[in-house]
């Protein structure tokens, strides 16, 4: 069955230049599953630390055997709030820990076992305690990032006054550095009336509070000391690409230091986070000197 060319706007695998709609899902998967597996088995983690009370709520920290001062790179898989899994998340793992940082990648439980409002209550349970971790150890900061779906989970945080002032009270607030937001969707409302929103059974309201750059924010307070990157590919679709413009035009209302990358030489919504496994990767670069620029 065709969908609309809206949907279609929405459809990342549609736009890939490299494969076709159904290989590169199977190509993106059995890399990311690789990748995870090896860096379980060739790096020093501890998996499966529990900050909720199911079976997907928990994340994994690579490069424990990192000295307790080094940075922390968080990462949220994306699926549509609906598939994806920590399990084949670790794309930064190698190359991040090789240069000194820890990477922590997060589950959470998908709809429509789960309301959506609950997973956004999850994400933000796993970054406290992750930053209530990294305060014990004396980490000099803390990058939160996402991809796709993830990047609405981790820039959900920015527009959450109440959840930042409970960080701020906890002394937490301070170590974190940056958000990394990738290939990301913000405006729920460009689901509607499309097939991808049907398991998420949101409701007017639940859009309407979970639309991220269309909220009423003049009279949230200015966020200060901290970076946030905002980075699509050019052979993104052209809607997740609108996405990220019109994210950073709503984040520099209220962040001081934003910074958009649109990503060219073929980067697509699939490989623009498995390039993480190379150094010499554009992103890769970038978050790696702001981590160490601004930690």
């Amino acid at each position: 069955m065709s969908i609309s060319d809206h949907e279609a706007n929405y459809t990342p695998t549609k736009w890939s230049k490299r494969f076709d709609q159904m290989r590169i899902l199977v190509q993106h998967y059995k890399l990311a599953k690789n990748v995870t597996e090896n860096s379980r088995k060739n790096l020093e983690c501890e998996l499966d630390i529990a900050y909720g009370t199911t079976d997907r709520t928990k994340y994994d920290i690579f490069g424990t055997d990192l000295p307790k001062d080094a940075p922390l790179f968080v990462f949220i898989h994306g699926g549509y709030w609906q598939e994806g899994s920590k399990d084949t998340a670790a794309f930064a793992a190698p190359v991040f820990t090789r240069k000194g940082v820890k990477v922590v990648t997060i589950g959470y439980d998908l709809c429509p076992h789960v309301n959506f409002e609950d997973i956004m209550s999850q994400i933000k349970m796993a970054v406290e305690q992750i930053l209530k971790f990294a305060f014990s150890l004396g980490s000099r900061g803390v990058w939160i990032s996402g991809h796709s779906a993830g990047a609405h989970l981790a820039s959900s945080l920015l527009f959450d006054q109440l959840w930042m002032e409970k960080m701020a009270e906890k002394g937490c607030l301070s170590l974190l550095k940056g958000i990394v937001l990738i290939s990301g969707i913000y405006n729920l409302n460009q689901l509607v009336n499309t097939t991808i929103i049907n398991n998420l059974k949101l409701t007017k309201d639940e859009i309407k509070a979970y639309s991220l750059t269309t909220l009423d924010i003049k009279n949230n307070k200015p966020i200060q000391g901290l970076k946030v990157i905002v980075t699509v590919g050019e052979c993104e679709s052209p809607g997740f690409i609108n996405e990220s413009r019109e994210c950073v035009q709503k984040l520099i209302t209220v962040v001081d230091n934003v910074q958009y990358i649109l990503l060219r030489d073929n980067i697509d919504h699939f490989n623009i986070v498995e390039n993480f496994t190379d150094e010499e990767f554009i992103l890769t670069k970038v978050i790696l000197n702001s981590i160490f620029y601004n930690s």
